[in-house]
């Protein structure tokens, strides 16, 4: 093989090669024609269902949105006054409290007088009984002993009832 029918194998070669990426590059184009028509058909598409709504939404926008800053304006409105009526609450429970407060120390100061009263008076009235009542039990101790005395028998008397035992007479004061 010479160079010459080398050179001419590799030339027929190429002019194949380039012959095979024309027809690929055909068939690329063919593709994207295709591919265009049909992104150009969904974009019309989208186009008339999208455009309408992208109006009806401006109208519909334009017409909600004096209503809106009213609804807001409303709302604002609606807050100052609730803020006003929970101050006036706030006031109102907390003058309440005050006098609850005051009617609850009132009511501590009566009943705490009362009971004062009430303690007072018992031991005014301990110290009029208890105490004549000891010095009665004083005075009937000092009679039982007494009367205790003169009916005292004669310990050698053999009918005698012996009144008290022995231990009892240690024990008396």
């Amino acid at each position: 093989m010479d160079t010459q029918t080398i050179l001419i194998i590799f030339v027929a070669f190429t002019g194949v090669s380039v012959f095979l990426q024309a027809l690929v590059l055909f068939g690329i184009f063919i593709s994207l024609k295709k591919t265009s028509k049909a992104v150009t058909d969904l974009t019309e598409d989208i186009r008339i269902k999208v455009l309408p709504l992208i109006h009806e939404s401006r109208d519909l926008w334009g017409r909600l949105g004096p209503q809106l800053v009213t609804v807001t304006t409303d709302l604002a409105e609606l807050t100052q006054v609730v803020r006003k009526q929970s101050a006036s609450i706030n006031v109102s429970v907390s003058e309440i409290m005050e006098r609850v407060n005051r009617q609850t120390k009132h009511l501590d100061s009566i009943l705490t007088s009362g009971l004062n009263s009430v303690e007072r008076a018992g031991e005014i009235l301990e110290t009029a009984v208890a105490a004549p009542v000891r010095q009665v039990n004083g005075i009937m101790a000092a009679v039982r002993a007494i009367v205790d005395t003169y009916r005292h028998v004669d310990p050698r008397d053999p009918q005698r009832k012996p009144t008290h035992s022995a231990a009892d007479k240690d024990l008396f004061i």
